[in-house]
C-alpha cells in the first residue's frame, strides 16, 4: 500500500524509490535522490523543482512487491551462460552485460513472452549480434513501482534457467582457397586475402593456410576435402557467379557438402554459397566482399564460427531485412542491414 504524504510533511521519511532528474543544461539524466534517503528540509526545494509535491511511504502488503526487489529476481531468471548484471538495482532498473567476447543470444518466442505478462519489462539488443566483455544486452524491471508479486513470479518461472546466453569465440583455424585462372596465372593480384583475413581474425580465427588454384573443379574439390579435414573452416574465393566458367559451388558439391545452400536473399553478398564437408562449414564467398564493407558473409561468419549449422529456411529469413540501405557512413553491424 502507497500513502501519500506532501513533500513539505516528509522530513525525517524515508524516500520508497529512487527520483530521476532530467538536466539539458548539464546533459545529465540520473538519480537525483536515491531510495532509502532520508529526506531533510534542504532536500524539500529541489524535489520541488523536480516536480515533487508529495512523496509515497511504501507499506507492502504480501501479494506485492517492490522494483528493487522484482528487477533482481527477473534478472536472475533470465540470465544464461556468460552474463552478469548490476549489483544493485538503479532507479528500479537492472541491466545485464556480457563477461566475454562472443555471440549474443536469446529465445525470442520466450522474450516476448515474458514481456506479454504485464509488469515486467525486458528489452535486449538483438539476437546474433556479437559482444565484448562488458557490453549490455539487455534491462529489466518492472514498469511501475510496486507489482503484483503473482506477475512476477510467473514472469521468473517462464525465464528459469535462463533464456539468454553468450556463446564465446574460441581460437580456431582456417583455410583459405582463392580460386580463378586470371589469379592463379598472375595476370592480376588476389585482392580476396586482405580483405578477409582481418574478418577472419576479428572473431579469433587465424588463416592457417592459403592456396591458390585455377577453374579446375576436380583440383578444388580435392583441396576443399583436404582444408575440411585439416580446418576449422574453410574459406573459397571466386567462381561463384551465374557464368557457366565459375565451377567452386559445384565443386563444394561434389566434395559431399551436406545441406547445401547456393546463394541467399541477402545483398550484396546474393551469391554467397555455403555447404559443410566432413562437419566442418565451407563457404564461397562472392566478389561482392571486394567492394563492400558488410556482404552477406559478414552475416554468417559469426554463427559459423560459433558451430552454427545454417539452415535453407534460416537463410530465406533474411529476405526481411536482407537488403542493405547503403548508408552513405557504414556502421553495420549496429543497423537493420541483416536483423529480423
Amino acid at each position: 500500500m502507497k500513502r501519500l504524504v506532501k513533500v513539505e510533511e516528509a522530513v525525517g521519511l524515508v524516500l520508497a524509490h529512487d527520483i530521476t532528474e532530467v538536466d539539458l543544461e548539464r546533459n545529465f539524466k540520473g538519480r537525483a535522490f536515491k531510495k532509502g534517503h532520508v529526506i531533510r528540509e534542504e532536500d524539500v526545494e529541489k524535489l520541488k523543482k523536480l516536480g515533487k509535491e508529495h512523496i509515497y511511504v511504501l507499506e507492502l502488503s504480501e501479494d506485492e512487491i517492490h522494483e528493487d526487489e522484482a528487477a533482481v529476481m527477473l534478472a536472475d531468471a533470465l540470465m544464461g551462460e556468460n552474463l552478469y548484471r548490476d549489483s544493485q538495482p538503479k532507479e528500479g532498473k537492472v541491466n545485464i552485460y556480457s563477461s566475454v567476447f562472443g555471440l549474443f543470444k536469446v529465445d525470442v518466442e520466450k522474450l516476448i513472452a515474458f514481456n506479454s505478462i504485464g509488469e515486467p519489462s525486458c528489452p535486449t539488443i538483438h539476437s546474433d549480434m556479437y559482444v565484448k566483455p562488458g557490453t549490455k544486452v539487455a534491462a529489466v524491471r518492472i514498469i511501475s513501482l510496486v507489482a503484483p508479486r503473482k506477475e512476477v513470479e510467473e514472469a521468473v518461472e517462464l525465464a528459469k534457467g535462463g533464456i539468454m546466453k553468450v556463446i564465446p569465440f574460441t581460437e580456431k583455424k582456417a583455410g583459405l582457397i582463392i580460386t580463378g585462372n586470371e589469379v592463379y596465372s598472375g595476370r592480376i593480384e588476389d585482392k580476396f586475402y586482405e580483405r578477409l583475413k582481418p574478418k577472419l581474425e576479428f572473431f579469433k580465427c587465424q588463416v592457417a593456410k592459403r592456396v591458390i588454384l585455377p577453374d579446375d573443379k576436380e583440383r578444388i574439390r580435392q583441396k576443399i576435402e583436404e582444408f575440411a579435414q585439416k580446418f576449422d573452416i574453410v574459406i573459397l574465393t571466386g567462381g561463384t557467379s551465374v557464368d557457366p566458367d565459375d565451377v567452386t559451388y559445384r565443386a563444394l558439391r561434389e566434395a559431399g557438402a551436406e545441406n547445401f545452400i547456393r546463394g541467399n536473399p541477402i545483398q550484396p553478398g546474393n551469391m554467397l554459397t555455403m555447404g559443410w564437408v566432413k562437419g566442418k562449414p565451407v563457404v564461397a564467398v562472392p566478389a561482392a566482399a571486394l567492394f563492400f564493407k558488410a556482404t552477406s558473409f559478414d552475416i554468417w561468419l559469426p554463427k559459423l564460427l560459433v558451430g552454427e549449422r545454417i539452415s535453407k529456411g534460416e537463410v530465406a529469413a533474411k529476405s526481411h531485412g536482407g537488403l542493405c540501405h547503403s548508408c552513405p557512413v557504414c556502421v553495420f553491424p549496429i543497423c537493420p542491414f541483416g536483423r529480423p
